[in-house]
């Protein structure tokens, strides 16, 4: 007879699996993403979703579209990090890359028909900047296979 463990019971044991530090990362990231996400919605308002309308947070400009990218990104950090250490792993690791992604491509769209997010200059840094604290979390983590 095979042992099999039911998802509850994979959910249940990972609250009890250690904060590792990729859990603590997508946390922590997780957690300020959505604070940003409720910030931006408080400055915005909801009645204006059109990509050219922006507010300015601290020095990062927000709109709606970006308000809930920043909610999105946020609550997936936040969910892969409760589910446990190698959920985490999973989702540090893509939403590392839609950060890079957007630190990259992002100073050639800014300001353009192609910008939704409303995106400027200080936002790139701090989207490369996110992209190397989950990417590297992860990469100095990695689990190294023997032959």
């Amino acid at each position: 007879m095979s042992s099999t463990t039911s998802p509850r019971a994979d959910v249940e044991s990972a609250g009890r699996d250690r904060w590792t530090p990729v859990r603590l990362a997508g946390a922590g990231l997780g957690a300020v993403y959505l604070l940003v996400g409720v910030a931006g919605f408080v400055l915005t308002g909801v009645t204006s979703w059109s990509m050219h309308h922006s507010e300015t947070l601290l020095v990062f400009q927000v709109n709606p579209v970006h308000n809930v990218a920043h909610l999105g990104l946020g609550a997936a950090l936040l969910v892969g990090a409760v589910l446990g250490t190698e959920t985490a792993r999973g989702v540090d690791r893509l939403v590392g890359v839609v950060f890079l992604l957007l630190g990259l491509v992002g100073p050639f769209v800014m300001g353009g028909h192609a910008d939704p997010l409303a995106l400027n200059s200080p936002d790139h840094a701090l989207h490369l900047g996110t992209a190397a604290v989950l990417l590297g979390v992860v990469w100095a983590t990695r689990t190294r296979r023997t032959a």
